[in-house]
């Protein structure tokens, strides 16, 4: 005859601000904010940091980032600098608006010296007349653009993700 063994697995379970330090692999749920909960071990056992990672569910918070803001000046004659960044590398998800024409972006910049690493992704309705660029001044990346002259200036929106 067959043994028949029969197991229950049991997570830890409570109020969020009573979710302890989870075991590597040990789940807790939230039942107030219904957040799944996995530990991420110890230093020794290879986790790049000691805590707690949050299983994405439709009960999870993620933070939307708002866009920065920029105007474009109409007709610029050369380079102009729209914004700087401190870092070595960044993506930038943007739209640009003008007058009736937008365009939609993803710039993918990296770099310590001229010339970066740049890649512009877009898609546009028409031609903007915005030129995008990158340049490494002081330690900083500027994002620089030129305008052609349309008799409008444009807006900038865009949310960066600064890479490591």
């Amino acid at each position: 005859m067959a043994i028949v063994q029969i197991s229950q697995i049991t997570n830890r379970k409570g109020l969020a601000e009573n979710l302890p330090q989870l075991a590597g692999a040990e789940l807790g749920w939230s039942t107030d904010t219904r957040q799944l909960f996995i530990g991420n071990g110890t230093l020794a056992d290879g986790a790049p940091v000691i805590g707690n990672t949050e299983i994405l569910t439709e009960f999870s918070v993620i933070p939307v980032p708002s866009p920065m803001v920029v105007t474009l000046t109409n007709n610029t004659a050369s380079a102009t600098t729209a914004f700087t960044l401190d870092t070595k590398a960044a993506t930038l998800s943007y739209v640009i608006i003008r007058n009736n024409t937008y365009r939609t972006g993803t710039i993918m910049v990296a770099g310590t010296a001229n010339p970066l690493q740049f890649t512009d992704t877009l898609i546009q309705s028409a031609s903007t007349g915005i030129t995008l660029t990158a340049n490494y001044l002081a330690g900083q990346i500027q994002i620089q653009y030129i305008s052609t002259n349309t008799g409008f200036d444009a807006q900038l929106k865009y949310v960066i993700t600064i890479s490591a």
